[in-house]
């Protein structure tokens, strides 16, 4: 009897055991993350203002017809970069060829009739005087005159026939990325048609962007210095959406003339190499502009840096622990950034592994030769 009451009594605290111990209390608990960090390093850091950017083509064509006809063939994709001299458009040329045609055969009617004045003209002076009379000389005379006039004129009619003929063809006046059509194939275009597309050049590009007054004698400066072999005061570059830093370093080809009294802003060009295509006109950018003295600033990698709604940040490893610390960053250099505050030379940053690491949770730091 005893026996059984044991077994009921053990059957009875099993029963109710999860009401007095958690399954948290029984499960194990995740290892902490491992990270890889880094020591934070000062290094000389030219300062950069930075200014809103606007990227320009330098050249931008807009193609129109210059003679009447249907479109027989639109040689070209929306959208595409397209070459120098490559044929974008063709205009029938069938009335047009016929026009150069008949223009050919009147220039050689002329000719004809300019080779026999002209032997009339030589029989006439050739003859004795007491022969003719003068009248029939000076006939003679002006019907060579007219005959040459009238070889002049059939030969600029043909001219510009061939140039109507032509016109029929429609190719790229420069290299380029051309835009969407306006017409297509079968759609008659004359003069007036308006633009049939638009091509704009995409390497190089201008970008533009405005200067305070404060900064243009900096500038002025500076340019006067990039006559000097080897300096490099001025040297624009560009940050792109998504922070990244463009590759080419720019060259200001202008600087305005005169402040815009309304915004207080000198207008500043630099021209920049883009044979990647990466900088599209009409497109946006951050301008930072290096024209001072270096100094000491603490960097560190950009895919370190993290965003959230109060800014830049990244997270740092005291005691173990990860947390975040608000920063404020400055120049870009490459694939780093530099810091303006936020972090001090000898803190230590999560470099790799962010992806796994919760602001406030413990992390195992790997050393630096180790494996993940």
């Amino acid at each position: 009897m005893t026996q059984k009451r044991l077994i009921k009594h053990l059957l009875y605290c099993f029963m109710i055991s999860p009401l007095f111990f958690p399954s948290t209390v029984f499960a194990q608990q995740p290892p902490a993350p491992q990270v890889r960090v880094m020591t934070i390093e000062e290094q000389n850091v030219v300062p950069a203002d930075e200014y809103v950017g606007h990227v320009e083509a330098i050249q931008t064509v807009e193609l129109r017809a210059r003679v009447e006809g249907f479109l027989e063939e639109v040689s070209f994709t929306e959208g595409d970069y397209v070459q120098e001299g490559q044929v974008l458009y063709r205009i029938e040329p069938d009335g047009y060829n016929a026009r150069v045609a008949m223009e050919k055969a009147r220039v050689a009617q002329a000719e004809a009739e300019l080779a026999r004045a002209q032997s009339h003209l030589k029989r006439m002076q050739t003859v004795n005087p007491q022969s003719i009379s003068a009248l029939d000389l000076d006939n003679a005379v002006a019907a060579e005159l007219a005959a040459t006039a009238n070889l002049a004129a059939a030969r600029a009619t043909l001219e510009n026939s061939e140039l109507n003929l032509a016109y029929t063809t429609i190719s790229a006046p420069i290299a380029g990325r051309i835009g969407r059509t306006e017409y297509t194939r079968g759609n008659l275009v004359n003069p007036a048609s308006g633009v049939l597309a638009t091509i704009v050049q995409t390497h190089p590009v201008r970008v533009a962007y405005a200067i305070s007054e404060n900064d243009f004698n900096a500038v002025k400066k500076a340019l006067r210095e990039m006559d000097t072999p080897g300096e490099k005061q001025l040297s624009p570059r560009l940050i792109l959406p998504g922070n990244e830093l463009f590759p080419e370093t720019g060259q200001v080809v202008f600087v305005d003339n005169r402040v815009d009294t309304a915004t207080g802003t000198i207008t500043v060009r630099a021209r920049f190499d883009n044979a990647d295509r990466l900088l599209l006109p009409g497109q946006y950018v951050t301008v930072q502009v290096r024209a001072a003295d270096p100094k000491l600033m603490p960097v560190v990698p950009q895919s370190a840096v993290l965003v959230n709604q109060e800014g830049r940040y990244v997270l740092t490893v005291k005691d173990g622990i990860a947390t975040p610390q608000p920063i404020v960053t400055g120049t870009a250099l490459d694939r780093m950034w530099a810091v303006e505050s936020g972090l001090e030379a000898g803190d230590r940053i999560i470099v790799s592994g962010i992806q796994k690491v919760q602001p406030g949770q413990p992390v195992t730091v790997l050393p630096a030769d180790s494996e993940n």
